[in-house]
C-alpha cells in the first residue's frame, strides 16, 4: 500500500462519476502537517485520517484507513489526545486507539468492547474532562455506560455503573470539556426537544439534574459548547435557528436573551472556534454554514454569511452535516452526507469569516458522519 492517498478535489468529476482521490508516492513533509484530522461515516467499518496541510488541504495519513467494528457512527478523544474512541452502531460495540500524533496511525488499545448486551445501538461517547471515564449513550435502550479508562494504555474496564435516563428517544450526548457534567438531548415523538442535564459522580456514576425544553416543535439536532464551557449552542434543525443556552455553575442551562437566533434551513450541527469567539452552523437543508460571532452568548451573523459548501461549478445538493474547527483553530471542516465530501474553509480570525480551500470539497469513501482533530 502506497505511503499517501491525495484526496483529488475536482468536485464537478465527484459529482457526476464519484471521484475520491489518487495515489501519492511522496511521503508527507512534517513540517507542512499542522493537525490531525479523523473522519467515520457510513459506507466504510473503518476511521478515515488525514493530516492538515498548510494550505488546507487534506492528505492521507500513512495508512489511510483503520478497521473499527460496524459501523462507525462517533467519535470521542481523550483529554490527553493519546486515545480516540469510537462508538460502532450495528455491532454495539465501542473501539478504541492509540494515537501517533507523527504519522497519525492508529492502533487499537485492544478488542472492541460491547458497551451493554442489553443496550443496543450505541451512538454517541464522551470522555469527562479529567479523562478517567467514557461514557457510551445507547439508542435502543435508553441507557449510559461508563468505562474506566486506564490513564497509560487506554484501554477501558466497565465500571458497572448502567445508568437509565429515564428519556424518550435520546439523539445525542455531549460531555462538558471543563465541568463534571453530561449533557443528553431527546426527542419524543410529538413533543419539543429536550436537553437533560447529569452529573457525574467521582466514580463515574450519574445523577440527574435539570432539563431545559426547547420551542414548540422544536427538534435539537446537534449541540456543543464553548472551549471554557460557559455557553451551549444547539442547532433547532425544525425552526431553522440556533438555540443559545448560557451554563451555570450548576450545569442547569438558560436561554441567553435575544435567543434562539435565525439560521440557514434545517440546521443541524454546531462548532465553535478555539477562543469561543465565532460560532458555526451547518444547515442540511440550504447547502450552507451560517457563521456567527458571539458576546457572552449572544450572536450576531458574520458579513458574508452564509457559505456554501458546494464549491464552484457545481450544483449538487452537499447536505452539510457534523462540521469541526482544526485543532491549530485555522480551519472548518464540514462533513457534506449527500456529495460524500468535506469541505474545507479557512478562517478569518479577525472577523470569523470564511474562504473557502481553493480544491475543497474532498471526495471521500463515506457519507461522513464525524469528525475529530488534533495536533
Amino acid at each position: 500500500m502506497k505511503a499517501l492517498i491525495r484526496i483529488l478535489c475536482c468536485v464537478a468529476v465527484i459529482a457526476v462519476s464519484g471521484c475520491y482521490g489518487s495515489h501519492s508516492s511522496s511521503p508527507t513533509n512534517p513540517a507542512t502537517n499542522l493537525a490531525l484530522l479523523y473522519v467515520v461515516g457510513q459506507g466504510s467499518n473503518a476511521v478515515q485520517g488525514f493530516h492538515v496541510q498548510a494550505s488546507g488541504e487534506l492528505l492521507s495519513t500513512a495508512v489511510a484507513s483503520f478497521a473499527t467494528n460496524p459501523r462507525p457512527v462517533a467519535m470521542a478523544l481523550h483529554p490527553s489526545a493519546n486515545f480516540l474512541y469510537v462508538a460502532n452502531l450495528n455491532s454495539n460495540t465501542v473501539s478504541g486507539y492509540n494515537v501517533d500524533h507523527t504519522s497519525g496511525f492508529l492502533t487499537p488499545v485492544g478488542q472492541a468492547l460491547a458497551p451493554n448486551p442489553t443496550g443496543p445501538s450505541p451512538i454517541a461517547v464522551g470522555v469527562d474532562p479529567a479523562g478517567r471515564f467514557l461514557f457510551v449513550l445507547n439508542q435502543g435502550d435508553e441507557t449510559i455506560l461508563a468505562y474506566s479508562i486506564d490513564p497509560v494504555h487506554g484501554t477501558l474496564t466497565q465500571t458497572g455503573s448502567v445508568f437509565n435516563t429515564g428519556l424518550t428517544n435520546p439523539q445525542s450526548m455531549l460531555v462538558s470539556p471543563t465541568a463534571p457534567f453530561l449533557y443528553v438531548v431527546s426527542t419524543p415523538a410529538g413533543s419539543p426537544s429536550t436537553i437533560s442535564v447529569f452529573s457525574i459522580a467521582s466514580n463515574g456514576t450519574l445523577a440527574a439534574g435539570g432539563t431545559f425544553t426547547g420551542p414548540t416543535n422544536s427538534t435539537i439536532a446537534g449541540i456543543t459548547t464553548d472551549p471554557k464551557g460557559q455557553f451551549m449552542y444547539a442547532a433547532d434543525s425544525a425552526n431553522d435557528d440556533v438555540i443559545s443556552l448560557s451554563i451555570a455553575a450548576s450545569g442547569a442551562l438558560s436561554e441567553v436573551a435575544g435567543s434562539p437566533f435565525a439560521a440557514g434551513t434545517q440546521p443541524v450541527a454546531v462548532a465553535v472556534n478555539g477562543t469561543g469567539t465565532f460560532v458555526y452552523v451547518s444547515n442540511a437543508g440550504s447547502n450552507n454554514v451560517s457563521a456567527f460571532k458571539s458576546s457572552a452568548g449572544v450572536l450576531s451573523e458574520i458579513a458574508g454569511s452564509p457559505f456554501s459548501t458546494q464549491g464552484s461549478g457545481t450544483v449538487v445538493a452537499t447536505q452539510p452535516g457534523f462540521l469541526i474547527v482544526d485543532a491549530t483553530n485555522t480551519f472548518l471542516y464540514v462533513s457534506n452526507v449527500a456529495s460524500r465530501t468535506i469541505a474545507a474553509f479557512g478562517i478569518n480570525n479577525a472577523d470569523g469569516s470564511l474562504v473557502p480551500v481553493s480544491t475543497s470539497p474532498f471526495g471521500q469513501l463515506v457519507a461522513p458522519s464525524w469528525m475529530v482533530t488534533t495536533k
